[in-house]
């Protein structure tokens, strides 16, 4: 094997090597992206069951429509990674 073709091995290896770390980046910023809406979801869920608490009525449709999206939102998350689903119910003391 020739000079030109070690070197050329070598840019090959580095540039999967690049590839990968790209991948792996994107990976992470999508699950730190589905984390931030699950706490966010989590969050506007509290506000409006406080509501409801402190005597606001005709909440239900909107405490419903924040749990199906907040069960939506993690299923994904799980999708993105089999332990992302214990990490945020440590997290946030939350079964969900």
């Amino acid at each position: 094997m020739g000079l030109m073709d070690k070197a050329r091995e070598a840019a090959k290896q580095a540039a999967d090597v690049g590839k990968r770390g790209l991948d792996e980046a994107k990976t992470t910023g999508e699950r730190a992206m589905q984390k931030r809406r699950c706490t966010q979801l989590t969050t506007e869920l509290g506000d409006v069951v406080f509501r409801q608490r402190n005597g606001e009525a005709g909440l239900d449709p909107e405490i419903d429509r924040l749990v199906a999206e907040l069960r939506a939102a993690r299923e994904e998350l799980d999708a993105m990674s089999p332990d992302a689903q214990a990490t945020m119910s440590e997290e946030h003391g939350s079964p969900l």
